[in-house]
């Protein structure tokens, strides 16, 4: 089969084979997903998805939940069908989302026998103080385990989980974990930043003044802090920011929930970018700046509402002409010229 491009076929499983409910956690809201999966309920997803697709490379993506903790017989069932997809050539991977200490050698058993391609782990932080606080109730050690584990075996890609601004969280704390998850061999990451749900125990510490959520500009310079390590280390970044459902929406009553997040993010990178090169070689006070972009990159070079733009004048009381050049490679802006 030829495949175009490649996407995720997204099956969620909103809480099942989790333990215990951590404090920040409301899948059903986050997924939309509000009734409990069955086999027959995720075959008819995965239909709905592959119809849509028009010849594009795609995986089975099962999250929202701690996947190798469901009920066996139940787990079982869902890979035997992921691995049919799989088997036939619809899909190009299979790949699942999971707690550190629900990773055994047992475990990695089945999923290399049906075919699984790629484990992420939730490993939300590599702090004890913040593991405890937000109820994660395991441990950095079960983590470094897991992750050598997956690595070991050589046929999964693996992915870690963060979030930013969980209880007992710090700017540094989030920036150890990033550098800790490439160290113990990530493949891949994705970055949450903690949004307050209704109805969860982080709403209730909130309401008492017992949690302090990070603001959309904390959130946004966090994220870009960490993103920054993990490209240095050739870690991909896959998913910035919760996902824009209506529900998600709905339920986000404080913390830094914003529907185009990860964009905000690749803005702030971009700033960061532009400004350390026109502070290499600063332009006139009162002069034209020219700004050569690679082919796609004028809104996120400009940033939302202009912000970027605007940002950089101000700061170097010059006036900024932002152009697209195609002969430009990927991520390499040039300043071409200064005019009075």
């Amino acid at each position: 089969m030829h495949f175009k491009s490649h996407a995720n076929i997204p099956v969620f499983v909103p809480h099942m084979g989790c333990p215990h409910l951590c404090v920040f956690c409301d899948q059903k809201s986050i997924s939309g997903e509000k009734d409990e999966l069955t086999p027959e309920k995720a075959q008819n997803q995965i239909e709905e998805a592959l119809s849509t697709l028009q010849g594009r490379r795609a995986e089975i993506a099962f999250f929202g939940g701690s996947f190798t903790a469901i009920e066996r017989e139940k787990m079982i069932a869902f890979l035997a069908l992921a691995s049919s997809y799989l088997k036939s050539g619809r899909v190009s991977g299979i790949r699942l989302s999971t707690r550190p200490d629900c990773v055994d050698e047992e475990i990695l058993d089945i999923l290399s026998f049906y075919g699984v391609s790629a484990v992420e782990l939730g490993v939300q932080s590599l702090d004890e103080e913040v593991l405890k606080a937000s109820g994660r109730r395991h441990s950095v050690k079960d983590t470094a385990d897991a992750c050598a584990r997956i690595k070991q075996r050589g046929c999964f890609l693996l992915g870690c989980q963060m979030m930013l601004g969980l209880p007992a969280s710090t700017r540094e704390k989030e920036l150890l974990t990033a550098r800790e998850i490439c160290r113990m061999g990530a493949d891949c990451t994705r970055i949450y930043p903690t949004v307050v749900l209704k109805d969860t125990p982080l709403e209730a510490l909130w309401k008492k003044g017992l949690y302090r959520p990070l603001s959309l500009e904390e959130g946004v310079l966090r994220g870009a802090d960490c993103f920054e390590i993990f490209e240095n280390a050739g870690v991909k970044v896959l998913r910035m920011g919760l996902c824009a459902e209506e529900s998600c929406r709905e339920q986000a009553v404080a913390g830094c929930y914003h529907p185009a997040y990860g964009e905000l993010v690749y803005n702030r990178l971009y700033l960061q970018k532009l400004r350390r090169m026109l502070e290499e070689n600063p332009p006139a006070k009162g002069s034209l700046c020219r700004i050569l972009l690679p082919k796609g990159e004028l809104s996120l070079a400009i940033g939302q509402k202009k912000c970027n733009k605007e940002e950089l004048e101000r700061i170097f009381s010059c006036r900024l002409k932002f152009e697209e050049w195609d002969a430009l490679p990927k991520g390499q802006p040039k300043i071409l010229r200064n005019e009075q």
